[in-house]
């Protein structure tokens, strides 16, 4: 009875050890923060620099958050309603490509 109990336990955090933590746990969360002054930038964002960009091409600065086993993944950029989100850290797009 001792084995198979110990043997059970060793099997169920086996596989929890071997899981693979890149794998994401929930669907990506967009934060949108509004901006209307470049000195607001340095007030709150972690990147002030990308903010400020954002700001000089009319769009607003927004964080896409992925979450994963081993904590959260920020990628930084603007977002503009037509447009959606634009990543300034790999220069790729995500959202709405066909707004209305």
């Amino acid at each position: 009875m001792k084995l198979t109990l110990i043997l059970g336990v060793f099997l169920v955090f086996g596989f929890v050890l071997w899981a693979d933590s890149k794998e994401e746990i929930s669907k990506p969360l967009l934060r949108v923060f509004p901006t209307f002054r470049p000195e607001e930038c340095e007030d709150w964002a972690i990147r002030p620099f990308i903010c400020k960009r954002c700001l000089w091409e009319g769009k607003r600065y927004a964080q896409e958050i992925r979450f994963f086993e081993d904590g959260p993944y920020r990628t930084h950029g603007c977002y503009k309603e037509p447009g959606g989100f634009e990543s300034l850290e790999g220069e790729t797009k995500t959202g709405n490509g066909n707004p209305r």
